[in-house]
């Protein structure tokens, strides 16, 4: 882990927010972009349209560390690179929310099927087991 990175990336975030810069934001963790995304549109109630440009599809789902993924409004776009450029935190906009629909590269779900995964499969798992 570069600690000074990661305490960079967060130092960004916690200003952005403060600044008011941000819609919502998510650590990419267990399951990468594309879970980290899929969270925030079920939790948020809102669909993502996103094209990630990677080497091979499996990066889509990397557990690598030092990332978030930021929803800034776009009227706060270009304070929110100014600010991150100040902190030498890179960022790349993957594209954008609103609509029912998940979509990242060819991966295409309804949201609220996304959503109905997410809050009832693991009521589903618990009852198979009794």
């Amino acid at each position: 882990v570069d600690f000074e990175k990661e305490l960079a990336l967060w130092n960004t975030v916690i200003e952005a927010n403060r600044a008011k810069l941000l819609k919502s934001a998510k650590d990419v963790n267990l399951g990468g972009v594309a879970i980290s995304l899929a969270k925030m549109a079920v939790v948020g109630n809102i669909g993502v349209e996103a094209n990630i440009s990677l080497n091979d599809s499996k990066d889509i789902f990397s557990e690598s560390l030092s990332r978030a993924i930021v929803e800034v409004n776009p009227k706060n776009c270009e304070e929110f690179e100014k600010l991150a450029s100040k902190n030498r935190v890179s960022y790349v906009a993957i594209g954008r929310t609103g609509g029912d629909k998940f979509i990242i590269n060819d991966i295409f779900k309804e949201l609220d099927n996304l959503s109905k995964v997410y809050f009832n499969r693991f009521k589903e798992v618990i009852e198979q087991d009794q």
